[in-house]
Formats: C-alpha cells, sequence, structure tokens
C-alpha cells in the first residue's frame, strides 16, 4: 500500500488533491461531497471584494453624488457583514460535518475594507486562509513596482491580522516571478498557488460584442505552471499548490515530480465530476507502485531545477532547440 499523504501548510492532507476555490465548494454539503470522493482538502467558493462594493453601489447608485459619503461606508460595513456572516456560516457547518481541511478563499484586490475578517474567518474554524490576487495590471499609469506592492501590502496586512496559514494564489504575468514569489513569502505567506487562470473572453463579430471565452482549461495549459514549480521548489521557504492545466493522473504526477506539494483540480471536475477524483487517485497509485515509489516524499521535486544536472534545460535552453530543431 502506497501512502498518498502529504503536508500543506502545516495542515496533514490525506493526498495531495485540493478542490479548487469555485461554485464546486459553495456550501458544507458540497465539502462533504468532496471529502466522500476522496479529497484531500477543499478551498471553500471566494468571497469577492468586488462583489460587495457592487452590492453596496446597486443600493446608493454607481455615481458618487448619488450618495452620502457616511452612509455609504454604513452600508459598505453592513453588505460586507452580511457577506461574511453567510459565509462564516458555510465554513463553520463545513467543520462541524467534515474531517478534511477547509480552506476559505478571498478575491482581493485592495488591503482596505475587509481584511479584519480574516480573523473572523480564522474563528469560524477555517484552517487557512487562500488569497486570490486578480489583478490584472492594465492601467498605463501603474508601474510594475505599484502593482507588487499593492499584492504585497495585501499579504502583509492579512497575515498580520490571522494566526491560521495564508496560501496566496497569482497570476503568471509578471516580469520577475521569481522575485515576487520570494517578496511574497517573505511578507508570510506559508504557501503559493501556481497559477490564477484569469477568465477568458472572446468577440462576437456578427453581433459586434463581447463573449464568454472559454472557462474551463486542458492539460495543454500546464506548461507554465510546471515551469514554475520546478524551478521555485525548494528555493523558497513556502509550500507549492499547482493548478490550471491539471485534469488527469499524468498532470498530477507531473506536478509532483516538478516540486509541489499538491494539486488543485476545478475543470476536470466541472466535466468529469465527483468521480475523477477516484479515478486519479487509483492511477496515482498504481504509477507509484509501478516505479517502486511508496510514498509521495519518495519523488516529489525530483525534476525540479534545484536538483537538475542541466538547470539551464529549464530556462533559455529548450528555447534554443525549439528553433534551431535540436534534440
Amino acid at each position: 500500500m502506497v501512502d498518498l499523504s502529504t503536508e500543506y501548510v502545516g495542515l496533514s492532507l490525506k493526498n495531495p488533491l485540493i478542490v479548487a476555490s469555485s461554485s464546486l465548494v459553495r456550501s458544507a454539503d458540497d465539502v462533504k461531497k468532496w471529502e466522500d470522493a476522496g479529497a484531500g482538502a477543499v478551498v471553500m467558493k471566494s468571497l469577492f471584494e468586488e462583489q460587495i462594493r457592487m452590492d453596496a453601489d446597486n443600493l446608493f447608485g454607481k455615481s458618487s453624488g448619488d450618495r452620502h459619503a457616511e452612509g455609504y461606508d454604513y452600508i459598505m460595513n453592513t453588505q460586507m457583514e452580511f457577506g461574511a456572516a453567510e459565509y462564516l456560516n458555510v465554513i463553520q457547518n463545513a467543520k462541524s460535518q467534515t474531517q478534511i481541511p477547509v480552506i476559505a478563499s478571498v478575491n482581493c484586490i485592495t488591503a482596505k475594507g475587509w481584511t479584519d475578517y480574516a480573523r473572523k474567518l480564522q474563528e469560524a474554524g477555517a484552517d487557512a486562509l487562500e488569497l486570490n490576487l486578480s489583478v490584472m495590471p492594465t492601467d498605463p499609469a501603474l508601474s510594475s513596482d505599484d502593482v507588487e506592492e499593492r499584492i504585497l501590502a495585501i499579504v502583509s496586512t492579512v497575515t498580520g491580522k490571522t494566526n491560521i496559514p495564508v496560501a496566496v494564489k497569482i497570476g503568471p504575468y509578471f516580469s520577475a516571478p521569481a522575485k515576487i514569489a520570494r517578496d511574497i513569502v517573505w511578507r508570510g505567506a506559508k504557501a503559493l498557488v501556481l497559477f490564477n487562470r484569469f477568465y477568458q473572453f472572446d468577440i462576437d463579430v456578427n453581433n459586434i460584442r463581447l463573449k464568454p471565452g472559454n472557462s474551463l482549461s486542458t492539460s495543454s495549459e500546464i506548461n507554465t505552471t510546471l515551469r514554475w514549480i520546478a524551478i521555485l521548489a525548494g528555493r523558497i521557504k513556502a509550500a507549492l499548490s499547482a493548478t490550471t492545466g491539471i485534469h488527469n493522473a499524468e498532470d498530477v504526477i507531473k506536478s509532483l515530480l516538478a516540486g509541489a506539494d499538491t494539486v488543485q483540480l476545478c475543470s476536470t471536475l466541472y466535466k468529469n465530476g465527483e468521480s475523477k477524483i477516484k479515478t486519479i487517485l487509483n492511477d496515482v497509485e498504481a504509477y507509484m507502485k509501478d516505479q517502486g515509489f511508496d510514498s509521495i516524499h519518495a519523488f516529489r521535486g525530483t525534476l525540479s531545477q534545484r536538483y537538475s544536472e542541466n538547470p539551464e534545460s529549464y530556462e533559455r535552453l529548450q528555447y534554443i532547440k525549439a528553433l534551431v530543431g535540436i534534440e
């Protein structure tokens, strides 16, 4: 019998499969369903900072001239309290009904107005908190330093307000991903979740309007995640959770070989349902038996850059090979 257990931000998981933050995990019943399906942990659907602000705007009108400043602040706080109260109840109920780790999630873009809720999430029983920092740097006036400082300010504020471990989920769009990863960890994050997949949009040329793009990932999207997991593994003092493009056992094994502590599943569960977790676990176990690995620890990080005899193969060498056809 092989050992599939792992650790993530100080939490003991029976296996490395985490159900990612999404509408798949909205209630205590959802958490119970994924526990029964075999998941090692779940990340709850995110509490959105923007949604809270939008709800307040709907009450007062979107124009600042339509609202009284003190009244707006009051409604903002009230709306946040109600939104957070419902979210806290879900976490409390999930923790009372299940045994697997329950990780809260907040999708945020600022460090203002909501960070006191990090402590409330802890009090509700959340085992950890995942910050989904989906900051899309579209403002030409913002420098890369501005964007990174905003992210680091959020991390510093939240880690200073809670004792539960904080994981930070970021996108790949940084000029120096390794540096921002290191700096996030220095600000107190216990894990990095790589990478956030920004929602896609497309263009309807016949009706001349925007339309939704492909909302679900495919296995072909795993490459960027694998590269940076492999580069960062063992070089930063934080756990690494791989996400985006992980659909089957092979994707999971690749992530673990690169150095991931856990993987987060989403699109494949939308497509295949909860039975996919058992399928993946059985296939990973079969692989480990075939390769002679008795535990996840026996092979995790084997193909990380840190332990490679050819570390350049993770960087420019592969690019050169592709261009000139060298094998």
